[in-house]
């Protein structure tokens, strides 16, 4: 019977000593897409009268990394048809050197898509840009809410692409 207690003992205090709560976050498509559009507000009103939507992304966990399409439409060209701009992204999300957000790194431009311009344009000319490569792009601050839980703060220290969506690994600061 002392055993059993002394084990039971042991095994509520390595319960008390271990952290409480989880140690990845996992952010959906639609979380980081929602980030991302609230974290670049600022810069979309420049877009005003355009329809800009927020980019949507997709996950690539065989390799490690995400890609990014957005794409633009601007009510009515020279034509009098609409001219539309499509750019597809692609890059290996890390931490930034505050690790209170995640960059886009080894950045790539997968696709260029143009409507309603005239090839001869300079704008034209991003759709033989296909498989350039980019510096690194600030992609999304991490949630706030997110890194508090149970009054303790958590602070970021790995990031990586899985089949449900991006893995945050985070500990107790």
């Amino acid at each position: 019977m002392r055993l059993v207690i002394a084990c039971a003992l042991a095994a509520l205090l390595a319960a008390c000593a271990t952290v409480h709560g989880p140690q990845t976050i996992t952010l959906s498509t639609a979380d980081i897409e929602q980030q991302i559009q609230t974290d670049l507000a600022g810069v979309m009103e420049v877009f005003k009268g355009a329809d800009l939507r927020r980019p949507e992304v997709s996950l690539m966990p065989a390799s490690d990394r995400l890609q990014l399409a957005w794409s633009v439409k601007l009510p009515d060209g020279s034509t009098g048809a609409p001219i539309g701009v499509a750019v597809e992204l692609s890059g290996k999300p890390a931490l930034n050197a505050a690790r209170n957000g995640i960059d886009l790194t080894d950045v790539r431009i997968e696709d260029v898509r143009l409507a309603g311009l005239p090839r001869f344009l300079s704008l034209a000319r991003l759709v033989d840009k296909k498989g350039a490569t980019l510096p690194d792009l600030p992609l999304m601050s991490l949630p706030a809410e997110q890194l508090r839980r149970d009054q303790v703060a958590y602070g970021a220290t790995g990031v990586s692409v899985g089949y449900t969506g991006l893995k945050i690994d985070i500990a107790p600061k």
